[in-house]
């Protein structure tokens, strides 16, 4: 195992660095310090050549733009949507920013578009840290997120998050990593396998805001409790589905108990590659970047980050838990009590 560092850039006269970590295999992860971002994720096919299966950018500052889908960076301190940027806790309202529509989300975008602190590496893992102080974007508590990136020399990716907070607060990390497995500039994600462990999802309204109500995906285009291929059903009409935007929806886990579970499997068949995703957490957002611009935008020498190039499968507490807390899994983080979360990234090739 080994780890370097080199210059990634600058975002608004702010220095980026580029960790890369590196097993005895030859995989390897890259993590930048501008939204503590998985910038890069090379690992091998069943014929050991070895492939960047993240999206993303040669240059920092095109991170920064909110249009270009949060390519591999950490969401905090609520990830996903909040319902006409408001929430109540003990009785108080709270305003947060409504950076999209009526409604907050991903918190804001304050934690992804900022370069966070190294607090530590190792020769397989790094640490970074943000700082969030009483009532900015208006969330209550001095607020730390530390994120520790791990690179095992099976190809497994962990990713611990740690809050804490002086005050009660609330708290969703996710990573917005979109992974395209072949590694194939020219190929979209339709023709990629799906299984998620899920049985239910989270009922939206038109501008797919959680209602608060879950939905049966037995018989439906949003099922993959059987492993197909994501284009099979992704343009196949439903009312949690926006025309011509495809998947954008919370999963709801069988997993329920907070310990680490498989949530989802990604497989594409030409390279032999497969991941599986594995989380403490009670939902997964699959979004598949129907919201990206079909063409013209940037992107790494395995292709450009444009519409239905890649799949995120975001972990995550259903979104605007905030306002559901009464009926969605979901945990406010205590005064002084650290919150901790895990995902894993398993990869294999067969």
């Amino acid at each position: 195992m080994s780890i370097t560092k080199t210059f990634f850039g600058k975002v608004k006269d702010e220095n980026v660095d580029l960790y890369t970590i590196t097993n005895k295999n030859g995989a390897s992860v890259s993590i930048q310090t501008f939204g503590a971002g998985i910038q890069a994720i090379n690992v091998p096919d069943r014929n050991g050549v070895m492939g960047d299966v993240v999206l993303g950018f040669d240059k920092p500052e095109y991170y920064a733009d909110p249009d270009l889908g949060y390519q591999g960076l950490v969401v905090g301190r609520v990830a996903n949507r909040i319902r006409d940027a408001k929430f109540v806790m003990d009785g108080i309202e709270y305003h947060t920013p409504n950076n999209q529509g009526t409604w907050t989300l991903h918190g804001g975008g304050r934690f992804s578009f900022s370069v966070w602190e190294v607090e530590s590496t190792a020769d397989n893992s790094i640490t970074l840290k943000k700082f969030s102080p009483d009532m900015e974007d208006g969330f209550p508590g001095n607020f730390t997120m530390k994120v520790t990136y791990t690179l095992t020399e099976e190809n497994t990716l962990r990713v611990e998050y740690s809050v804490i907070s002086d005050k009660k607060t609330v708290a969703c990390p996710t990573n917005h990593a979109y992974f395209n497995l072949s590694a194939n500039p020219q190929a979209d994600i339709e023709n990629h396998l799906l299984k998620i462990n899920a049985d239910f999802f989270t009922e939206t309204d038109a501008d797919q805001l959680p209602t608060g109500e879950l939905g049966k995906l037995a018989g439906t285009m949003m099922d993959f409790s059987e492993m197909h291929k994501i284009g099979d059903k992704i343009d196949d009409p439903f009312r949690a589905i926006i025309d011509g935007i495809g998947y954008d929806n919370n999963y709801c886990l069988r997993n329920k108990s907070g310990e680490l579970a498989e949530a989802a499997v990604l497989y594409d068949e030409k390279s032999g590659r497969k991941m599986s995703v594995w989380t403490d957490l009670p939902g997964v957002q699959l979004y598949c970047g129907g919201w990206l611009a079909k063409s013209g935008n940037p992107g790494k020498a395995n292709g450009a980050v444009t519409y239905r190039r890649g799949a995120a499968l975001e972990t995550q507490f259903y979104p605007d838990s905030v306002n559901h807390a009464d009926k969605f899994p979901f945990k406010y983080v205590e005064p002084n009590k650290e919150f901790k979360t895990v995902t894993e990234f398993r990869f294999t090739a067969e």
